[in-house]
C-alpha cells in the first residue's frame, strides 16, 4: 500500500510530460531563431507555472499543434537541448550541505558537478558562477543560499529547470526568477534560491546548453536590431 500511495497520479505524469514537450518545442524554436529572448523566457515561465494540459496547450497554440502538425523532437535532439532530461542517478554520497566562498577572487561550478542538497554561496569583493545546464538534479528541492557583499553572483539554468527565488538587495541588485507551479511536482527537480546582496549584484539567467555569455549577448543584440528594423519598416514613408 505505501508503494502505491507514493506513485504519482496519472494526471500528474501527463502534466509533467506535456510540460517537457512544450519546453522542448520552445527551446527548439529559440535555438532556430524563431523566438526572441523575451518571448522565449515569457513562454517558458508560463509553461512552468501551468497547472493544466489546457494551459500548456495555450503556450504553443499560435506556434503549431505539437501533436497534429509538428513531429516529436527526436530523443537525441531533446537531450542535446536539455541534458537534465537524462534520468539522474541517485547519488548516495550527495552532501547535505556545502560552501562556495569567493573572497577577492572567484569560484565557478560548471559541467557535471556534484550539487549538494543545500549550497551556501558567499561573495566578498569577489564573484561566483554556478552553471546547472549539465547537471542532472534529482527530484525534489535543491536549495541555494547566496550572500553578496561588494561582489556578485550568477546562476545559469537550462529552460527545463523549475526555479523559485526570493531575496533582498541593499544598495545593489537582485534579479529574481520565479517559474515554478504553485504546487510543485515532488517527482521533478526544483531549484530554490534565496539570499541577500549589499552593494553587490545577483542574477539568474537562462541559457541553452553550450551557449556562452558572449553568444547570448550577440543573440540579444541581433534581436534588438531586427526589432528596430521591423519598427522602422512600419513607419509611414516620407514624401
Amino acid at each position: 500500500m505505501p508503494d502505491e500511495l507514493a506513485k504519482p497520479a496519472p494526471a500528474s505524469v501527463r502534466l509533467r510530460q506535456r510540460r517537457q514537450e512544450v519546453i522542448d518545442r520552445l527551446t527548439e524554436d529559440f535555438a532556430g531563431d524563431l523566438l526572441e529572448v523575451e518571448e522565449f523566457e515569457e513562454r517558458v515561465d508560463l509553461a512552468h507555472r501551468a497547472t493544466s494540459l489546457e494551459a500548456l496547450d495555450k503556450v504553443v497554440a499560435d506556434l503549431a499543434p505539437l501533436e497534429a502538425s509538428v513531429p516529436p523532437i527526436p530523443r537525441e535532439r531533446a537531450l542535446e537541448l536539455h541534458p537534465q532530461r537524462q534520468p539522474a542517478v541517485v547519488d548516495k554520497n550527495r552532501a547535505d550541505k556545502r560552501w562556495a566562498v569567493a573572497v577577492m577572487g572567484g569560484v565557478q561550478r560548471k559541467g557535471g558537478w556534484r550539487v549538494p542538497h543545500r549550497l551556501n554561496v558567499v561573495c566578498l569583493m569577489g564573484g561566483a558562477e554556478l552553471d546547472f545546464r549539465d547537471v542532472a538534479l534529482a527530484p525534489g528541492v535543491t536549495e541555494i543560499k547566496v550572500y553578496c557583499f561588494l561582489g556578485g553572483s550568477e546562476i545559469i539554468v537550462p529552460p527545463g529547470l523549475a526555479v523559485e527565488c526570493d531575496g533582498i538587495a541593499i544598495m545593489g541588485g537582485f534579479e529574481q526568477m520565479d517559474r515554478a507551479p504553485a504546487d510543485p511536482d515532488p517527482n521533478a527537480p526544483l531549484l530554490r534560491v534565496s539570499g541577500a546582496t549589499f552593494t553587490g549584484g545577483f542574477v539568474i539567467s537562462t541559457r541553452l546548453p553550450g551557449e556562452s555569455e558572449r553568444d547570448a549577448r550577440k543573440r540579444r543584440r541581433r534581436e534588438r536590431r531586427e526589432l528596430a528594423d521591423r519598427q522602422r519598416r512600419q513607419l509611414p514613408s516620407g514624401k
